[in-house]
């Protein structure tokens, strides 16, 4: 039969001894990145186009911007 790995040996190993797990810095430095982004861009296209153009963009963007998102964290791509 084959052992189970436990995280190296000790009990309740931590997050870190996992392959592919995150830490909470680095999630919070990509979530911090992905709104400052989103922040920029809507304070930059607002006044270029104006708050009905913007919204318009916004309505295609949005949808599209979130089911990425959601798709990158489930398969963990970020």
């Amino acid at each position: 039969m084959a052992k189970r790995a436990t995280g190296g040996g000790r009990r309740g190993g931590s997050a870190t001894d996992q392959p592919g797990s995150r830490t909470w810095a680095f999630s919070l430095f990509w979530a911090a990145l992905v709104v400052g982004v989103a922040i920029v861009a809507s304070a930059t296209i607002n006044p270029l186009f104006g708050r009905f153009v913007h919204w318009d963009w916004m309505a295609g963007i949005a949808p599209v911007g979130f089911v990425t998102m959601a798709l990158a964290f489930r398969r963990r791509w970020v």
